[in-house]
């Protein structure tokens, strides 16, 4: 795909960004950013947290090689791209710090954030949660009816804390897969067929990723 993958946050037209370690990305990151474009039509961003943030004593893959699998990803999709914005701010950043950033960069424009029913549970404990809420669409996978109706119970609890908060439902297929499960198998030995795209599969292998024993 003939394209720059590398995000002008410059851009003033609306986004949606996917966060997190993507320590790697898999197939079930790939089905949020599928679903999200099909509901809103704009590019996704995918923006992975500097490894700092987490434990030194988990497997992790170096920022380039993450980096280098998000363009990859990227590649393969006209309306990804990837940001490394958190990763050249270093140390511990906040989801609040990347949006006031954005929002500096192009007040005008939307931003949505995408993140799993899981994370919605404590989404009003991130720091400045107020001013976040009011500031992004947050759209929450769902998987499941049972999922739906506890999705929606907390939606209008924070929605009654913070009126100014916006939140969406995302429909998509059921996708039961962790980087921890990725990289456990590995350490044990064991394939990881079916959980990445191939060519992420492929990257793995051929620079000998999460080789080692994985701190739970």
């Amino acid at each position: 795909m003939d394209k720059n993958s590398y995000y002008d946050l410059s851009n003033t037209n609306d986004i949606a960004i996917l966060g997190g370690s993507f320590n790697p990305i898999h197939i079930g990151h790939c089905g949020m950013a599928e679903s999200a474009h099909r509901m809103l039509g704009i590019d996704i961003v995918l923006m992975p947290n500097k490894t700092t943030y987490y434990k030194e004593h988990k497997v992790f893959a170096s920022d380039k090689d993450r980096l280098e699998m998000l363009r990859l990803v990227a590649e393969h999709y006209s309306y990804i791209y990837f940001s490394d914005m958190e990763i050249v701010r270093g140390g511990i950043t906040h989801t609040i710090d990347t949006i006031r950033e954005l929002k500096k960069l192009s007040p005008e424009r939307k931003i949505y954030f995408i993140i799993g029913g899981d994370s919605l549970e404590w989404v009003d404990k991130w720091v400045d949660a107020e001013e976040l809420l009011g500031s992004v669409t947050f759209l929450t996978a769902v998987r499941g009816k049972t999922d739906r109706q506890r999705t929606s119970e907390i939606i209008d609890r924070i929605q009654n804390e913070y009126p100014k908060s916006q939140i969406e439902i995302l429909d998509m297929y059921d996708i039961p897969i962790s980087s921890s499960d990725i990289r456990r198998l590995r350490s044990e030995g064991e394939p990881i067929d079916g959980l990445v795209p191939d060519y992420i599969r492929d990257y793995i292998y051929e620079n000998n990723l999460y080789i080692g024993e994985e701190d739970e």
